[in-house]
């Protein structure tokens, strides 16, 4: 157990008669527990979790005895370090998760979830492309999507779904990136997608970028926010300098006591210095009266569930840099929570600055800290490095949750379905399994058998 030593530390003392409360061998101790008591009232385990070793009479007596364990193990987790844990991922096309996913895969996909102790889910509806059904005639819609074909159907079954098997739901939606050819807003610049798409990226000053926003979700919220528990806004690469911006930028920097935009611009090229620092903190307090305008709309339509929002980090060799003024955040939003992640997604790259940066900084700031991290995906963003595998990503990602506690612990991608840059079924081999839900389990044992869940 954990005990005081003086004011300076901890000391972990295990007794030899067995385990004692506390800390990380007191969540083992609950695991093993918990298989004791599941063997003990004839429930099969299997370490596989498959649903072809576990067997009831009817279909309904699964579902409840499923959503028994579920609930079981979700009362455990409010004792343990973390609020939230479980999958986020993707219903957009080019993602190649769940873009294809019919309705047994779906229940599949939550039973898993459940049996595996999972109690969050957090599911995009927009990406770089959309992923639901919309009326808003610049959204892509693509009817190979099978939640777009079934008019949203398939979406209100996963978090229905999610909800009556005890998770918390949260929704996703990229509101600073668009398919091109639907969205047609300009100016722009071209970046990273899907191959076949063409995805156009937009600054948060962009004219007439303001009002889609609010449409996009006010729309979200009016089909999916009763369904909800949370709202994830992501505003990627909403940072990017344009001619445009630098009279907003300039009038900023006189009423903050800040150099104009030639100042700014005009960087001394040096490695130990990071020049950006102003120009950080008006994209900051451009992100901060978006939010704003974003909370305002999604309440109108009486959503009334959490907020949250990404801050992106980028790693490189002896850098990480982030892009957002915590304290500023903070300070004019102080309900919303953070998610943060490494935008490399590989735990071999400068593991513990990332950690900082991600977790204990953040939660300094005073945030509550949601943390996204690699789950089945094979998005390979360090070519100087040799390749690596799946369970070796997820064992440091399992470490470093268990070292630094985040509030919430999401992993990214839970199948691959569709080849994609993203969660490909061609790559996965390469990252040690033959198909998605075989990963899937695998990584929701290494989980269980850590004591996360």
């Amino acid at each position: 157990r954990h005990g005081r030593k003086g004011a300076t530390g901890l000391r972990l003392k295990a007794c030899a008669s067995g385990f004692k409360r506390g800390g990380l061998l007191h969540s083992f101790s609950r695991f093993f527990a918990l298989f004791a008591d599941s063997s003990q009232n004839g429930i099969p385990f299997s370490t596989e979790m498959k649903h072809t070793l576990i067997s009831w009479e009817t279909e309904a007596d699964r579902r409840t005895e499923i959503e028994m364990r579920s609930r079981h193990f979700h009362a455990e987790m409010k004792r343990g370090m973390m609020r939230e844990i479980g999958f986020w991922d993707y219903t957009c096309p080019g993602n190649g998760s769940l873009e294809r996913y019919t309705h047994d895969d779906w229940e599949i996909l939550l039973d898993d979830m459940a049996e595996g102790g999972f109690n969050s889910f957090a599911l995009c509806v927009k990406w770089l492309t959309t992923g639901y059904r919309s009326r808003l005639p610049w959204l892509d819609q693509d009817e190979n999507c099978t939640a777009i074909a079934s008019d949203n159907a398939l979406i209100h079954q996963a978090l229905q779904g999610a909800r009556r098997r005890g998770m918390k739901t949260w929704l996703l939606v990229v509101c600073t990136q668009f398919e091109a050819s639907a969205f047609d807003l300009q100016p722009c610049t071209h970046g990273w997608g899907p191959e076949d798409k063409t995805i156009a990226y937009y600054n948060l000053d962009c004219p007439g970028l303001g009002e889609r926003i609010e449409g996009l979700f006010q729309e979200v919220t009016e089909l999916f926010g009763s369904e909800s528990d949370g709202l994830i806004v992501e505003m990627e690469f909403c940072d990017k300098d344009a001619p445009y911006r630098v009279p907003i930028y300039n009038e900023w920097a006189k009423q903050n006591g800040r150099p104009d935009y030639a100042a700014i611009k005009n960087i001394t090229l040096e490695p130990r210095s990071y020049p950006f620092s102003d120009w950080r903190d008006f994209t900051t307090s451009r992100r901060i009266e978006m939010l704003r305008r974003i909370e305002k709309v999604v309440r109108q339509t009486g959503f009334q569930g959490r907020i949250a929002t990404l801050a992106e980090l980028m790693t490189d060799p002896m850098v990480v840099m982030g892009n957002h003024n915590l304290a500023m955040l903070k300070e004019a939003l102080p309900h919303i929570a953070l998610v943060t992640y490494d935008s490399r997604y590989d735990r071999r790259v400068q593991r513990l600055a990332t950690m900082d940066f991600c977790i204990h900084s953040p939660r300094e700031a005073g945030f509550e800290v949601c943390y996204l991290t690699r789950g089945v995906m094979t998005f390979d963003a360090v070519p100087w490095l040799e390749p690596t595998d799946l369970p070796t990503q997820w064992r440091m990602e399992i470490e470093d949750a268990i070292a630094h506690r985040p509030d919430t612990l999401w992993f990214m991608g839970s199948d691959t379905r569709i080849d994609s840059p993203v969660c490909s079924p061609l790559n996965l081999p390469k990252w040690g399994f033959n198909d998605g839900r075989t990963a899937r389990l695998h990584l929701m044992r290494m989980v269980r058998e850590a004591g996360l869940t």
